[in-house]
C-alpha cells in the first residue's frame, strides 16, 4: 500500500529544484523516495545539517505550516 505525502515550498526554488532533478533524470517525486529511504537507513537526515542561511531562516519564519506539541496533536490534526 502507498501514501501520498504533500507539501509546500517557493514556486522559484521548485523550478530549480526540478532542474537539478532533470538534469541527472530524477523526478521530485523519485527523489523524495531516495530521501526517505536513506534517512530510514541513516536513522535521521542522511546529510550534514548546518546553520540555517538567510532564505531557510525566512521559510522558518514564514509560519508556512502548522507546529504540534506533540505527535498525538499532529495526528488529531490529520484527521479532522
Amino acid at each position: 500500500m502507498t501514501s501520498q505525502v504533500h507539501f509546500r515550498m517557493d514556486s522559484e526554488d521548485k523550478a530549480k529544484f526540478e532542474v537539478v532533478l532533470k538534469n541527472i533524470g530524477l523526478t521530485p517525486g523519485e527523489a523524495f523516495r531516495i530521501f526517505a529511504k536513506k534517512s530510514i537507513e541513516a536513522g535521521g537526515i542522511p546529510f550534514e545539517v548546518t546553520e540555517p542561511t538567510p532564505e531557510l531562516q525566512r521559510s522558518i519564519k514564514s509560519r508556512d505550516y502548522v507546529d504540534f506539541d506533540d505527535p498525538e496533536a499532529g495526528l488529531k490534526w490529520l484527521n479532522e
